[in-house]
């Protein structure tokens, strides 16, 4: 089973993208700050959920190496207005409104199959960890 991290506080819904992502076949675990998540993503959890307000807390990111970031896919929910620019300048893969929530599995799933076909020239272990 594929494995979703989502970082309590910074404003998310914790039940409605819990339901979400289990709804679409991704176990969700809940935990406390991006730090926590980084080992659980090191044993191969895919995704990594945190929610707009985390503000600061997605500059940890930053100390993440380059071959973790490829190998799982990192979402902030909350921005009412989504965009490749926005996800750019927050140093993510993806930004899902709010109102979106509910529908965050199918746009995690679709994220995680997309950065697998990106990575996959220059990294084809990162690849591979997306595949699974």
């Amino acid at each position: 089973m594929r494995r979703a991290l989502v970082v309590e506080g910074g404003g998310v819904h914790v039940e409605t993208i819990m339901g979400a992502l289990a709804a679409a076949g991704f176990e969700a675990l809940l935990v406390p700050s991006l730090a926590a998540a980084r080992p659980l993503v090191e044993a191969g959890a895919l995704a990594v959920v945190v929610g707009l307000e985390a503000g600061e807390g997605l500059a940890a990111l930053s100390l993440w190496p380059p071959s973790l970031r490829r190998g799982c896919v990192v979402v902030v929910v909350g921005e009412e207005d989504p965009g490749g620019m926005k996800a750019f300048r927050l140093g993510v893969d993806i930004v899902v409104p709010g109102a979106e929530e509910a529908r965050l599995g199918e746009a995690l799933a679709a994220a995680i199959t997309t950065k697998r076909l990106l990575v996959t020239p220059l990294d084809g272990a990162a690849a591979a960890r997306l595949g699974a």
